[in-house]
């Protein structure tokens, strides 16, 4: 099993590709201690990129996959994500093989973040994001 480091790690390369795939710019920053993950250009402006993602699911009330992404900030204690630091939230749910592309200010200050990909009828707060490369 790797670590959550791995896992981070891995998810971050999985989104430079698919950035780069899709004709993106692409800057990432040199430590791991910094707030964002990548930036982005594109079409003359840039995104600063935080990149979150997990392979743990569990089944809704109905039955369906729901995954729980922590979208905060320090080791023990979490903060919300500081959105003049970072414009985007990025994640991957490597179950349902989904991106979120999530604008910081619609995380409204959230830490514990929840997604229902599996669910077709869903209509959870983040669904709008699901695959939403065009935020970008």
């Amino acid at each position: 099993m790797k670590s959550n480091k791995s896992l981070g790690t891995l998810w971050e390369y999985q989104f430079f590709t698919k950035a780069l795939e899709l004709g993106h710019g692409l800057y990432i920053p040199a430590g791991d201690n910094l707030p964002v993950d990548c930036i982005l250009s594109s079409e003359g402006s840039l995104k600063r990129v935080q990149v979150k993602g997990t392979t743990k699911n569990q089944e809704d009330s109905k039955g369906f996959g729901r995954y729980k992404i922590i979208a905060g900030t320090g080791h023990s204690s979490k903060k919300p994500i500081d959105c003049r630091e970072v414009d985007i939230l990025a994640v991957y749910l490597k179950n349902a093989d989904t991106w979120y592309i999530i604008p910081c200010k619609a995380l409204d200050g959230k830490v514990s973040l929840w997604f229902y990909p599996d669910n077709p009828e869903s209509t959870a707060k983040f669904e709008k994001y699901r695959e939403a490369w065009d935020l970008i």
